[in-house]
């Protein structure tokens, strides 16, 4: 109930700086992270309901996408990550329906840690078809892209 209430509050004001700034804003910025071992997907099932999440989040003001990424990973999972190449970036003004981000999916690899859960959810590990159509946001065409092997821009 926390995270979803965080969500709202976060919309409501994105929405209000927008309205005050006649639409001047810049979106959000965030970024995650896509982690396969042995065909399953580390995924977060989300405690606000709206479905499984790959690990990512906010990028903070003085950090660079890649820190925000290994934070967001360790934060909602308990691992440690590397990232390994890009899968793309995903900008559609509905992505998020709590307010206007862009995304940049990653793609890692585990290097240590210990597997936990978090105020976001619980961190578990999926088969991709067992997840297909209980994805929040625009996660599903990120996992999608990943799985292709294509590298997106949309």
């Amino acid at each position: 109930m926390k995270e979803k209430l965080k969500g709202l509050l976060a919309g409501i004001i994105f929405r209000l700086i927008a309205l005050l700034t006649l639409g001047q804003i810049s979106p959000i910025l965030s970024a995650c992270v896509i982690i396969e071992r042995d065909g399953q997907i580390l995924l977060v099932d989300r405690s606000d309901g709206m479905g499984y999440t790959i690990p990512g989040g906010i990028v903070h003001y003085r950090e660079t996408l890649e820190e925000c990424v290994r934070r967001e990973a360790s934060e909602e999972t308990g691992y440690d990550i590397a990232i390994t190449g890009l899968i793309g970036v995903y900008s559609a003004v509905d992505r998020d329906p709590r307010f206007r981000a862009v995304s940049i999916a990653y793609r890692g690899h585990i290097t240590g840690g210990t597997q936990h859960d978090s105020g976001e959810g619980k961190a578990c590990w999926r088969e991709p078809e067992a997840v297909l159509g209980h994805m929040a946001f625009d996660c599903e065409h990120m996992l999608k892209d990943y799985l292709s092997g294509r590298q997106s821009l949309s």
